[in-house]
């Protein structure tokens, strides 16, 4: 029984991480192709850039997130004091950027977000 739920643990966050790639791979595309845009318009004002950082910062923000679940269940099966260390430090370091995005992301939420 431990073995099959070892098996669906590891399963599911090899998912997870796999999610997490593809929608960082995702968002990044999306804030490449509106950054571009943004800089075919130079002409024109520029608050759309703080747009773009916002909405790219809260996708990151979540894809975080789903490699910490992913961590947490990795660790949850097979834990070893050297692998609680690792994930300990690995949640600290991505709960950082984390706050540290958050932050970001609140000092420029677009006006178009707040109305």
């Amino acid at each position: 029984m431990d073995e099959i739920v070892t098996r669906w643990t590891y399963t599911i966050a090899t998912l997870l991480t796999a999610f997490a790639t593809i929608l960082a791979a995702l968002s990044s595309l999306e804030a490449a192709v509106r950054s571009l845009i943004a800089f075919a318009k130079l002409g024109q004002d520029h608050r759309g850039i703080q747009a773009i950082r916002w909405r790219y910062g809260r996708w990151l923000t979540l894809v975080l997130d789903f490699l910490i679940a992913a961590d947490i269940l990795r660790s949850a099966v097979a834990p070893s004091w050297t692998e609680i260390g690792q994930l300990g430090a690995i949640i600290v370091l991505r709960t950082l950027i984390t706050f540290t995005l958050s932050k970001e992301i609140k000092e420029e939420t677009p006006q178009s977000a707040s109305s």
